[in-house]
């Protein structure tokens, strides 16, 4: 029977994690995995060594060009979304009004039937796009606009048509002053009409291309989040048709899993690359949206401290049906009502689920969080965007805005990611963020870590939140992915991390992306 041969990987510098950091010559890796690491000459033989047991010839070497570290793990992101953003209308740019209908306007063209565009936000375009101008924009499609974080949407009248809502007595629907719809949705109806704008594209098409794209930073383990049945289908067939090159590890919706509970068939099932790991629940909305739900009152807007989406008691029976399955469960919580909420589910699952975001986090919650065992996964690029969250909290609640610090001192099981494509992909920016505090920086300097923390809770931290304790290393008996960096990220200006260029990422010892 025949072998793969084993492959000596050599470079300028090979970390093989970080916390502590390590670096090493070389790494053996055979089968997918590192079996050695640390000099090349011993690489060498030790590769040799296999060869000739499993005779298959010589062993190759292979001098990577740059700096190799752990491939980076992204704990949290939504590939069909990232998929979705290369046939959708980038908003993320617009300043204006004006600028996102001129946008909307001459994107329209490119779509026959749903037109689709993500990324604005009220507060740089100076108010929440109506569908009358939206109808002046597009007149003849149905137009759906996901705000930056996905947690609310303007809609033309022709997609509140097709989605029922014109007559919907929904508190999701906001109206205007003479009650009618402003063609503004929030939360689950932003989400359904997203989705049903989405599923008129191609779902393997957008599963492979959303993995490509997380592969060019480097990305090769991630937590797919709230993939619902268009997106399980199109994950499903790019791994039966060889096309998914990194790791999933698949987040069910909770409309997915309902239904597939109710049937006694919900799929446990998959492999190293595509896994079914848990279920994704929604706590509370967004901060942004101001839509999370909070404790007191939003300090900019006191008539609303946002919405609730699940009870605690909810929570809790949807945590022990998932755990039947063996399945884990994310919950969102932004809010810190949302986040204490969601521990009193949690204590009464008696599971050791996710929390997501927690980004209002204040003392008590991060003790909380610690004595239940909870792991979170947290976006440190979300200090960049949320720039105007001190307005919405106030100086004083600001200062447990993404409290990283106090929660890894409290023995947290931490982990970064992306949320992308509410955030960009690239983890060096989210790793810069961390360091920086962004525009939270006055009010949370004291919550910074180091780069070689950072580094650390993007690779081997992140895989653990995700459970995979062969993920984020290279060190012998971890999967042999890698990412390839052309400086050193432990040796340039914490400010030049964000322009680190990636050049090449690998996968169980397999290229699948490179610069050149």
């Amino acid at each position: 029977m025949a072998h793969a041969c084993p492959v000596v990987f050599t470079a300028e510098r090979i970390y093989t994690g970080f916390r502590p950091t390590r670096y090493v010559e070389a790494i053996t890796v055979y089968n997918g995995h590192v079996v050695y690491s640390g000099f090349l000459a011993e690489a060498v033989r030790i590769a040799r060594s296999i060869a000739e047991a499993v005779g298959c010839g010589r062993p190759r070497i292979v001098e990577l060009d740059g700096v190799a570290v752990p491939g980076f793990v992204d704990a949290h992101l939504h590939v069909r979304g990232v998929g979705a953003m290369k046939h959708s209308i980038d908003l993320s740019g617009a300043e204006s009004m004006e600028e996102l209908l001129d946008a909307v306007r001459r994107g329209a063209s490119r779509f026959s039937g749903w037109v689709i565009g993500r990324g604005w936000d009220q507060e740089r375009i100076g108010g929440w796009p109506t569908r009358y101008e939206l109808d002046e924009a597009v007149p003849d499609k149905p137009v759906v606009l996901l705000r930056v974080c996905g947690h609310a949407a303007a809609l033309n009248t022709r997609a509140m048509e097709a989605l029922g809502l014109l007559d919907s007595d929904s508190p999701l629907v906001d109206r205007g002053c003479d009650g009618s719809p402003t063609g503004i949705v929030f939360e689950e109806l932003a989400a359904e009409a997203y989705r049903e704008a989405v599923r008129s594209l191609d779902p393997v098409r957008l599963a492979v291309e959303g993995a490509q794209e997380v592969l060019r930073y480097g990305i090769t383990l991630a937590g797919a989040m709230d993939v619902d049945d268009h997106a399980f289908r199109g994950l499903v067939a790019a791994r039966r048709l060889g096309l998914l090159r990194m790791r999933l590890r698949l987040y069910l919706s909770r409309e997915l899993f309902t239904a597939l509970d109710r049937l006694g068939a919900v799929p446990v099932l998959g492999d190293d690359v595509l896994r079914v790991t848990g279920v994704k629940l929604y706590m509370d909305g967004s901060l942004g949206a101001r839509t999370a739900w909070l404790r007191e009152p939003y300090s900019d807007e006191p008539g609303t401290r946002g919405r609730r989406l699940l009870t605690a008691r909810e929570l809790a029976e949807l945590a022990k049906r998932a755990a039947d399955w063996g399945l884990d469960v994310a919950v969102h919580a932004i809010g810190d009502a949302a986040v204490e909420e969601a521990l009193r589910g949690v204590a009464a699952a008696g599971c050791r689920c996710r929390i997501e975001h927690a980004s209002l986090a204040p003392p008590d919650l991060i003790r909380s969080m610690a004595s239940l065992g909870v792991r979170v996964a947290v976006q440190p690029r979300f200090v960049v965007s949320d720039s105007w969250a001190v307005d919405r909290v106030g100086p004083e609640r600001a200062r447990w805005l993404y409290p990283f610090r106090s929660m890894l001192s409290a023995g947290l099981l931490l982990g970064f990611s992306s949320d992308a494509p509410v955030e960009p992909l690239n983890p060096l920016e989210g790793v810069h963020a961390a360091v920086t505090r962004g525009a939270l920086a006055e009010y949370t300097r004291s919550e910074a870590v180091d780069v070689e923390t950072a580094l650390h809770l993007y690779t081997a931290g992140s895989a653990m939140v995700l459970g995979e304790t062969r993920a984020g290393c290279l060190e012998p008996g971890c999967f042999a992915d890698i990412a390839v960096l052309d400086r050193d990220p432990l040796e340039v200006d914490v400010e030049e991390l964000p322009s680190v260029g990636f050049n090449a990422t690998i996968v169980a010892g397999d290229m699948v992306w490179s610069r050149r």
